[in-house]
């Protein structure tokens, strides 16, 4: 009640006490009421009722019900049933306090005793019907209760579970560490573990599980039992072990991949002595590609398999590993071993081996090898340095012919490299500029009058300083952008072609390009010409392109494949387009003698090995072999070219032989003299 509330409230029950006061006889139930109506008004401080009596045994004295003073005897008996009436009454309100409290106590015990049995009850399902196996151990670590989960996971009847040791169950080697985890629970050093081990089922096979245990701590911070999950994980266990192995092997022949390899390589190297030497082999089969193609890939499939085989019986009785490194090659890693290891029987044995035909639906065949060896000592090499040098010494073979084995050489690998690393920098000389481009006068031998402008590549090295024509092109074919180069080069020659023809009133000579291997191959050639011609403005008899007679012909006067045939008929579209066109590296053979019978050419020019043999030939027997050849050329119209003639006496020679035209150094250095 507000304040106004509370003094309407007692002047009301002060009138009903002058009220019950005033008449004949004092109004004692009126008196009792008052009390009761105090304490329902809420009059029940402790002070409550003495302040009362305190206010009304001072004011009722003077107060005039019945027009006379009331006596002390009548006001007793008055405050006397107003005591009694507040006295039930505040006996009362306690008595229903204490009832409402018990019937909230009552209800609160149901509501806990039914949310307990249905907390116990949601446990249970859970607990049984979990497919988690789940284990509840006292504090001295044996189990008190298990789930029909656990049960079979580990293969136990109902209740064989129960007194055992769940720390026991752990497989050998894992029991020390899960008897730690457990004691850490219950000492409260940790609160919860978490672990994936092997434990034993029933039946004595081993299951691989996810153990995670904790311990409730209760108000006495000892714990009383440890809750441990169990989630068989045997499947995902086996799953995982069997991408492993995939991940480090062959799916083809199981042998071990590159890099399980370069794992056990460098396992081994830090095992062995420093000082011990290790072997590793690079095979790469011949002829796989034509088993492959010939009879199918399952044949090749079958093949790599059987190669898998007998290179594990090659090395057996030998401290070694076989590997496959993708396609068809293999690597051999041999570890020191009692006796010295003759590399040349072990490579004999290794092809005799694989020449062995298997056959494969009637057909009977087999295969060789190209080995590259490295041997190197512990304490001088890594897995890396040892793989590459032994795939650069297995290149190199490569190029000796089919069943070849060659050891690992320091200084022909450091040329190697030099060269790779010359060929890896082309594509940035051609993005940044470093290539120029530089003209040849090409001059007739009797009078030395200009019949064309040979334009060449140069390379201005950051490093190596000018590098030539030929260093240039060997670079760009290594890393597959000769093409680019070439279109490039004849890009600029045709551009640089026409601003002499602007500057200069006199007839200029044709602008000649050779193209490169891939140039000379390529489907689009023709377009890429005529595009050139139409966007520069230069006239296709003002160009001479000649392509290189390997891109056309074998040694044995065999087309050199696909590419050859595509190089044959870009020489013919070429000629019919009105370009002048012609050869290079001409050494004569077969297949160069075949580019010229079958070729509508019109220059032919030597190639460098044959004019370095013929210069210094003092018998003249080669100068004589040349000198037939060039007649040949000559006699079916076609001009040649001496290249390189780098000295007057070279020039002298050559007319004798018969080349009419020539190109090199003698006729360098200078840009090609135009007479206005």
């Amino acid at each position: 009640m507000t304040p106004p509330e509370v003094r309407d409230f007692l002047a009301d029950l002060a009138e009903r006490l002058v009220a019950a006061l005033s008449g004949a006889a004092v109004d004692t139930q009126a008196a009792s009421d008052v009390g009761g109506r105090l304490v329902a008004g809420g009059f029940t401080d402790a002070q409550s009722l003495s302040r009362t009596f305190d206010v009304l045994g001072e004011a009722l004295p003077a107060a005039r019900g019945a027009g006379a003073p009331a006596s002390c005897d009548r006001i007793i008996q008055l405050l006397g049933a107003l005591a009694a009436g507040y006295t039930w009454a505040l006996h009362d309100l306690v008595c229903e306090q204490h009832e409402e409290v018990r019937r909230a106590l009552s209800l609160a015990w149901q509501d806990l005793q039914g949310e307990l049995q249905a907390s116990e009850a949601r446990f249970r399902e859970v607990f049984d019907l979990s497919p988690v196996g789940i284990a509840i151990s006292d504090a001295h670590g044996e189990i008190v209760q298990t789930n029909p989960a656990l049960e079979k996971i580990l293969g136990y009847s109902p209740g064989d579970l129960l007194g055992r040791r769940l720390s026991d169950l752990p497989a050998p080697g894992h029991q020390p560490i899960v008897e730690e985890h457990y004691r850490d629970l219950v000492t409260g050093r940790e609160p919860r573990f978490r672990a994936r081990l092997p434990l034993r089922r029933a039946d004595g096979e081993t299951g691989w599980v996810y153990l995670a245990g904790s311990a409730p701590i209760d108000t006495e911070q000892a714990p009383r039992h440890v809750v441990t999950m169990v989630e068989d994980i045997t499947d995902q266990q086996l799953l995982e072990q069997r991408l492993h192995h995939q991940t480090l092997h062959d799916l083809q022949t199981g042998l071990p991949n590159r890099q399980y390899l370069v794992t056990h390589l460098e396992k081994v190297l830090a095992r062995l002595e420093p000082q011990s030497l290790i072997t590793l082999m690079h095979l790469d089969l011949d002829g796989f590609s034509t088993i492959n193609d010939g009879l199918g890939h399952q044949a090749g499939d079958l093949l790599l398999d059987v190669v898998a085989r007998r290179l594990e019986r090659a090395v057996a009785g030998r401290q070694a590993m076989v590997a496959r490194l993708g396609a068809d090659e293999y690597a051999i890693l041999i570890e020191p071993g009692d006796s010295a290891l003759d590399i040349g029987t072990l490579a004999e044995t290794i092809n005799t081996e694989l020449a062995e035909p298997f056959y494969i639906d009637d057909s009977g065949v087999a295969v060789t090898a190209s080995i590259g060896v490295v041997q190197r000592e512990v304490a001088a090499t890594t897995p890396d340095e040892l793989i590459r040098a032994a795939s650069a010494t297995l290149r190199r073979t490569r190029g000796q012919g089919k069943r070849q084995w060659a050891l690992f050489d320091t200084q022909v690998d450091a040329a190697d490299r030099a060269e790779l690393r010359l060929a890896a920098a082309m594509p940035g000389a051609l993005e940044t500029g470093e290539l120029r481009v530089t003209y040849q006068p090409v001059v007739t031998l009797d009078d030395e009058r200009l019949v064309g402008i040979e334009a060449a590549l140069s390379w201005q090295h950051p490093q190596l300083g000018v590098l030539h024509h030929t260093q240039c092109v060997q670079a760009a074919e290594r890393t597959g952008v000769a093409h680019d180069v070439g279109q490039w080069l004849l890009r600029a020659a045709a551009e640089q072609a026409v601003s002499w023809r602007q500057r200069f009133t006199a007839s200029v000579p044709p602008m000649v390009v050779n193209l490169t291997l891939s140039q000379a191959q390529h489907p689009d050639l023709l377009s890429n010409v005529t595009a050139i011609l139409d966007q520069t403005g230069l006239a296709p008899a003002e160009l001479e392109l000649r392509s290189p007679v390997s891109a056309i012909r074998t040694d044995s006067g065999e087309l050199a494949g696909v590419g050859g045939q595509r190089a044959e008929d870009n020489v013919r579209e070429l000629a019919k387009l009105g370009v002048r066109a012609g050869l290079y590296d001409f050494a004569g053979g077969i297949g160069a003698l075949r580019c010229v019978a079958d070729l509508s050419v019109c220059v032919v020019r030597i190639a460098q090995p044959v004019s370095d043999q013929v210069a210094a030939d003092p018998s003249r027997i080669l100068s004589q072999a040349a000198q037939a050849l060039v007649h040949i050329v000559r006699g079916a119209g076609m001009d040649v070219v001496a290249y390189p003639v780098d000295s007057a006496e070279q020039a002298a020679c050559w007319p004798w032989i018969g080349a009419n035209w020539a190109v090199g150094g003698l006729w360098s250095g200078v840009e090609p003299r135009l007479d206005a």
